[in-house]
C-alpha cells in the first residue's frame, strides 16, 4: 500500500515490487481493513483518511530495517532534482517517479515513514525540528529565452520592466512559496494580470507564445541539457537556488546516507566541471573525498 501512495499507480508500484498490479490492489485493501483507513485520491495523489498512528508505528520498524539492512531505501524529488543529480545511486537506493512539482506531498511522505530521502529544491527547504537538512548544490539562476528573443536586443540596457510584455513559464501556484515570493516581487510570476498585458503586446496573435517564453533556469540544467537551445538574458536574478538531501534526523549519521551523498556529489561535480568559477558552489561534507568548492553560505 505505501508502494501505492509513493509512486501512484498500481503500474507502478506492482513494477517497483515485482509482483501483479492485482497482488498491489489485494493487499491494499487489506492493510486499509486491518487499520481502518480508507484511501481518496486528490489532485492526482492518494491519501490515506482515518487515525493513522499505529500504521506510521508499523512503518517506523520497516523504515528502521531498510536503514540498518541497507536495502530498498527510498528517495524521492522534485523533477529537475532527480534528473539532474540522481542518475546513478548506490544499491541500497531506489529512486522514485521523480516529478513532484511541489514540496507538501514529499515531506509528508518523508516524515510517516513511506520514503527516506527526499532531494529537495532550494530555496523551499522544510524547517522541522525532526528533519535533517544537507544542502548539496547552490548556485544563482538565469532568465532564459530562446535565440532571436526580442529582449535579447537590449543587451545591457534591459530592465525587469521590460519583462511584462513577455509570458513566463508557469509553475504551480502555492507549490513553492518562497521562490513564488520573491519571483513575484521581480514581476517574474504567471497571473491573469500578466496575461491580460502581454496579449496587448504588438507580438501576440503574430508569433507562438511558446516562443516568447521567459523561463528560469540554473547553470547545472543548462549543462546538463535540460534547457537546449535557451540562452540567458543579461539580468541577474537575487535568488539563491540548488538542491539539498532531506532525512529524518535519527538516520543522519547512516553508512547509507554517506554513500548517498556521495554518488550525489559526485554527479554535481562532473556537472559543474563544465562551468566556469563561481557558478556553483557545492557541498563539502565530513567524510568523502570530493574536490569541491565549499558551498556559499
Amino acid at each position: 500500500m505505501d508502494s501505492l501512495l509513493w509512486l501512484r499507480t498500481g503500474n507502478r508500484a506492482a513494477a517497483h515490487l515485482r509482483c501483479f498490479q492485482s497482488t498491489v490492489s489485494r493487499h491494499s485493501r487489506r492493510c486499509l481493513q486491518v487499520f481502518d483507513l480508507e484511501m481518496e485520491k486528490r489532485a492526482g495523489e492518494w491519501w490515506l483518511k482515518g487515525d493513522q498512528t499505529l500504521i506510521n508505528l508499523e512503518r517506523g520498524v520497516h523504515q528502521l530495517l531498510r536503514w540498518r539492512q541497507g536495502h530498498g531505501l527510498r528517495l524521492d524529488s522534485q523533477h529537475w532534482c532527480g534528473h539532474l543529480l540522481a542518475t546513478e545511486l548506490p544499491g541500497a537506493w531506489t529512486c522514485g517517479n521523480t516529478n513532484y512539482f511541489e514540496c507538501e506531498r514529499l515531506q509528508e511522505l518523508l516524515l510517516c515513514g513511506v520514503i527516506d530521502a527526499w532531494l529537495c529544491s532550494a530555496p523551499d527547504i522544510p524547517d522541522h525540528p525532526d528533519l535533517h537538512i544537507i544542502q548539496l548544490t547552490a548556485m544563482r539562476p538565469g532568465l532564459l529565452v530562446r535565440p532571436g528573443h526580442p529582449l535579447l536586443e537590449r543587451g545591457d540596457q534591459l530592465v525587469f520592466a521590460d519583462l511584462a510584455d513577455y509570458p513566463v513559464l508557469p509553475l504551480p501556484d502555492g507549490a513553492f512559496p518562497r521562490a513564488q515570493r520573491i519571483l513575484e516581487e521581480l514581476g517574474l510570476w504567471s497571473s491573469p494580470e500578466r496575461d491580460r498585458r502581454f496579449q496587448q503586446a504588438a507580438w501576440f496573435g503574430r508569433v507562438p507564445v511558446e516562443e516568447l517564453m521567459i523561463s528560469v533556469g540554473t547553470p547545472l540544467q543548462q549543462v546538463a541539457g535540460f534547457l537546449d537551445g535557451c540562452v540567458p538574458l543579461p539580468l541577474p536574478l537575487p535568488l539563491l537556488v540548488g538542491e539539498a538531501l532531506v532525512l529524518k534526523r535519527e538516520f543522519a549519521a547512516s553508512t547509507h546516507l554517506h554513500s548517498l551523498l556521495a554518488a550525489l556529489l559526485a554527479r554535481a561535480a562532473q556537472l559543474a566541471s563544465g562551468l566556469g568559477d563561481g557558478e556553483v558552489w557545492l557541498g563539502d561534507q565530513p567524510g568523502l573525498k570530493l574536490s569541491a568548492t565549499p558551498l556559499l553560505q
